[in-house]
């Protein structure tokens, strides 16, 4: 199958389902090299992609054209209970897939800083809920794929009657921070997370800046 997106091609945006988790966990994997969770493995980041798509604490849309998924974006409408969600629900088909990545220390420590983010973030009074994560193919960008799905996320979470989102971008890429200044969200502070320093911002969820 080419990876070539044609020029007419039109792509939808729907919600994620649980069915979309693989295809969804593949593009996180290839679309953010530097994250720890993608580091963890196909298995574990579908489980994870399965449980935003059907926890009350997580949702998500997803771009498609002719039945192929070419990018997505997810959201947490409050990310300690989504964690607590996943582990209950998918705790045991995480752990297998994690046994056979835990061969360090440092991985272990990272798998802990992953679990209580959501503890160390709400210490800096920011909202529960956020932003989690998005992808775009290459050949799909530029067709303001990132704006309907930002735009779908915040009115989701206003629907939900949530009136702040935050999220978490490296500091150290500025095209990615940048996106996101555009989006409305306002730079708050800064975390290290898995030894990588990230500008934590916040949006109102009725405001969608000037994109």
């Amino acid at each position: 199958m080419t990876n070539v997106l044609p020029n007419d091609s039109e792509v939808h945006i729907r919600e994620l389902r649980p069915e979309d988790a693989r295809e969804a966990a593949k593009l996180h994997i290839s679309g953010i090299p530097t994250s720890f969770i993608g580091s963890l493995g196909l298995d574990f980041v579908t489980a994870l992609y399965e449980a935003i798509a059907t926890s009350n604490y997580g949702y998500g849309f997803v771009a498609e054209t002719d039945g192929r998924i070419v990018g997505f974006a997810t959201f947490a409408t409050n990310l300690n209970a989504l964690y607590k969600s996943v582990i209950i629900h998918k705790g045991p088909r995480l752990a297998f897939s994690l046994a056979v990545k835990m061969f360090s220390f440092s991985r272990i420590k990272k798998v802990l800083e992953t679990l209580f983010y959501p503890a160390r973030i709400k210490k800096m009074n920011l909202p529960e809920a956020e932003f989690l994560s998005m992808v775009i193919i290459e050949e799909a960008r530029g067709k303001g794929l990132a704006t309907q799905m930002v735009r779908k996320g915040f009115t989701e979470a206003a629907a939900r009657g949530i009136e702040k989102l935050k999220i978490l971008a490296a500091f150290d890429i500025r095209p990615i921070n940048a996106m996101y200044e555009k989006f409305g969200f306002t730079l708050v502070g800064r975390i290290e997370n898995h030894g990588i320093l990230s500008n934590v911002y916040v949006a109102d969820t009725n405001h969608f800046g000037n994109c």
